[in-house]
């Protein structure tokens, strides 16, 4: 599959899976709305305010891997089937919690190692020579270093859902095929973070100026719905294209080891 069909798909079969967008729309919308008057300036710098928006972003953030599952699962079988049944999304939901929660445990402490290591050595070099050049090249290589490890770790959570493989299983073998198309992944998710950018941007456009004549709180609002909407769509899109991606992938016989 070329890039330019796995996006094309992303977009004709998101349709089928209207049912899954408005779930992540409607948690969405609820967590923006929840989160207008925490938002507030006055609560800024107030502790249980504070307190209060960690425990919602990590009540959400648990919601938010059970819908994930549920969705990876529907991207699956629309793949394979052409169809999805809805009465299997919470069976999916469930199914795949612990391994998705574990696979984004392991990348965080992954990201918690690069940071750390790119860290030293940013500043082992910036202590010998700080200057614009050897600041601009530390800044260049830690941004290529943050890229390719983003792409080559797209693929293991499709391998998980698709393949039905564990934690350490689909980290394996989604980083082995990111290596074996890391140019054609690179530009399919290029091509997707453009989509979704332009996509954002028109929305925000067109919204900000609907906003211009109303209150302030109906126009936060209205900035919510819309901002949900966007946010519950672009994201299944994406899934749909990488996971057909990865599908094709999967499928082609592996290169004979020498």
């Amino acid at each position: 599959m070329g890039i330019t069909e796995a996006v094309k798909k992303g977009f004709t079969l998101s349709g089928k899976l209207f049912k899954v967008i408005a779930l992540f729309f409607i948690l969405n919308l609820v967590m923006g709305l929840v989160s207008l008057p925490l938002a507030k300036p006055e609560n800024i710098g107030n502790p249980s305010v504070a307190v209060i928006s960690f425990i919602l972003s990590l009540l959400f953030f648990l919601i938010f891997i059970y819908l994930q599952g549920g969705a990876l699962g529907a991207a699956r079988d629309v793949h394979k089937s052409g169809s999805w049944d809805m009465s299997n999304f919470s069976v999916y939901g469930k199914k795949y919690y612990m391994r998705i929660l574990g696979l984004l445990a392991l990348y965080t402490l992954v990201a918690l190692a690069i940071v750390l290591i790119l860290a030293l050595i940013g500043s082992g070099v910036l202590s010998i020579s700080d200057n614009a050049f050897t600041r601009t090249l530390v800044f260049g290589v830690a941004a290529i270093i943050a890229l390719f490890t983003v792409i080559l770790l797209l693929l293991p959570i499709y391998s998980i859902v698709a393949d039905e493989k564990s934690v350490m299983q689909a980290l394996k073998k989604g980083v082995k095929l990111g290596k074996e198309h890391f140019w054609p992944l690179l530009g399919l998710f290029t091509l997707l973070i453009v989509i979704s950018i332009f996509i954002s941007l028109t929305a925000g456009f067109a919204i900000g100026l609907a906003t211009v004549p109303l209150p302030l709180l109906p126009g936060q609002v209205l900035i919510t719905i819309v901002n949900s909407a966007v946010q519950s769509y672009i994201p299944i899109v994406m899934m749909l294209a990488l996971m057909g991606y990865y599908l094709s992938l999967s499928r082609e016989p592996e290169t004979p080891q020498a």
